[in-house]
C-alpha cells in the first residue's frame, strides 16, 4: 500500500553542514537526491549536486541562505502524475511560520520508519532558544512584560513580606545599598527584555545556518546571547538577593 504524509514545523532552528548530511543519509545516500536548492535573502537561488558544496556559498549578513530544500525521488516509487514519484521531499526555511516542512510518499512501512526519522532529526535541530524564536514579535512583547513584571512582583512581595517580620532586629548596614542592587537588577532584566524586542530576529533567528561564512557569525551570535542570557540570570538574581537584604538591613 502506498501513502503519502507531509508534516509543518514551527520550530527554532540550527542546521550546519553536519545535519545536512544526516537527512542525506535518511534519505537513502548521496546516489538517491535528486535536488538540493538554496535560496539566498536577497532573492538569488543556487541548484547544487550534494551537501558538500554548500560550503562554497557566500552567506554572509546581508546575503544570507533562507531556505534549503533537499528531494530524494527513487525511480522505484511511482505514485500518480497528480503526486509525482518522491519519497521525501523536506524544506527548513528561516520564517516566523513552518521552518521546517517534509512530505514523503511510498510503501506505508517506509513512510512510517523515514517519518519517525525525519522528526527525530528535527528534534535535534532545536536550540535552547527554540520556542523563543517562532514567536512573534506582540506575543514576544507580551512574553517579555510578563517575565519583567513577574520579577519585579516577586522582588517587592519578599522585600514587604520579610520587612514586616525582620525590622524589629535592626541592621548594622544601611537598606539603601540592597535597594538600589535590587533595583539596578531590575533595571538590567528590563533593558535586556527591551534589547530584544528590538533585535528579535537578528538575537534569535528562526532558522540558522552554520554553512560558509554564516557558521563562524553564528558561533559568534551564539557566544553573545550565552552572554546575555548570563547577565540575565546574574541580574535577576541580584534583584531577588537585593530585596531579601533590604528587609533584613533596612
Amino acid at each position: 500500500m502506498y501513502v503519502s504524509r507531509s508534516k509543518d514545523f514551527r520550530v527554532g532552528c540550527r542546521i550546519g553542514s553536519w545535519d545536512l548530511e544526516r537527512l542525506t543519509q535518511l534519505l537513502g545516500g548521496a546516489d538517491l537526491i535528486s535536488g538540493l536548492s538554496v535560496e539566498m535573502t536577497d532573492g538569488s537561488r543556487y541548484q547544487l549536486e550534494s551537501a558538500g558544496e554548500l560550503q562554497e556559498i557566500e552567506n554572509r549578513p546581508g546575503r544570507q541562505v533562507g531556505a534549503i530544500t533537499i528531494e530524494s525521488a527513487p525511480p522505484a516509487f511511482v505514485f500518480t502524475e497528480t503526486n509525482p514519484a518522491r519519497l521525501a521531499l523536506v524544506t527548513v526555511r528561516n520564517g516566523v511560520s513552518d521552518t521546517i516542512r517534509y512530505h514523503v510518499s511510498g510503501p506505508a512501512r517506509v513512510v512510517d520508519r523515514l517519518a519517525r526519522e525525519l522528526d527525530e532529526w528535527v528534534t535535534s535541530l532545536r536550540p535552547w532558544y527554540s520556542s523563543l524564536a517562532v514567536m512573534e514579535r506582540p506575543r514576544f512583547f507580551l512574553w517579555s512584560t510578563a517575565v519583567v513584571g513577574t520579577l519585579a512582583l516577586l522582588v517587592l512581595a519578599v522585600y514587604l513580606t520579610l520587612g514586616g517580620t525582620t525590622g524589629a532586629f535592626g541592621a548594622s548596614l544601611p537598606g539603601r545599598l540592597a535597594r538600589l542592587a535590587a533595583a539596578g537588577g531590575l533595571a538590567v532584566v528590563t533593558a535586556t527584555a527591551a534589547f530584544l524586542n528590538v533585535r528579535l530576529r537578528r538575537w534569535l533567528p528562526p532558522a540558522e545556518f552554520h554553512i560558509g561564512q554564516g557558521a563562524a557569525n553564528a558561533k559568534r551570535l551564539e557566544r553573545r546571547r550565552l552572554r546575555l542570557l548570563r547577565a540575565s540570570v546574574g541580574a535577576a538574581v541580584v534583584a531577588a538577593a537585593g530585596s531579601v537584604a533590604g528587609a533584613f538591613l533596612a
